[in-house]
């Protein structure tokens, strides 16, 4: 009987301030939420508070906005799953790719900004 406990690939080591160090399948969940749910919903914040096409930049996005606007929940949701299985799938790959973590940190943040945006053009209408 072995008392060892399984390895699952997380890491547990100290990071930043004492911070555990968040492993791939973490970063990878982020992403999914942060680009599936976080730029849905904001998103749609944005378009209902203002009712304006044009400040939408992606021409499919605006696509679905017109079309139905609840879709684009489905649809954002849709590639984030997408996105999230095939980085699950691809792990081996990613990570052998040199500053891999530093790259997924980095897109985690441009789309906390893009999450942060459109939530501040959706209040801004509200003022």
């Amino acid at each position: 009987m072995s008392t060892s406990s399984p390895d699952f690939g997380v890491e547990f080591g100290l990071g930043f301030l004492g911070a555990r160090e968040l492993g791939y399948a973490e970063l990878v969940f982020a992403q999914m939420f942060v680009w599936g749910i976080g730029d849905a919903v904001s998103t749609l914040l944005a378009f209902s508070l203002t009712g304006d096409l044009s400040l939408e930049a992606n021409p499919i996005v605006r696509a679905v906005l017109l079309h139905d606007p609840l879709l684009l929940l489905v649809f954002k949701g849709a590639v984030a799953a997408v996105v999230g299985i095939t980085l699950i799938e691809c792990r081996d790959v990613v990570m052998r790719v040199p500053l891999w973590r530093s790259w997924m940190f980095v897109v985690l943040g441009l789309g906390s900004a893009v999450v942060a945006s459109n939530f501040y053009v959706g209040f801004a209408m509200l003022v």
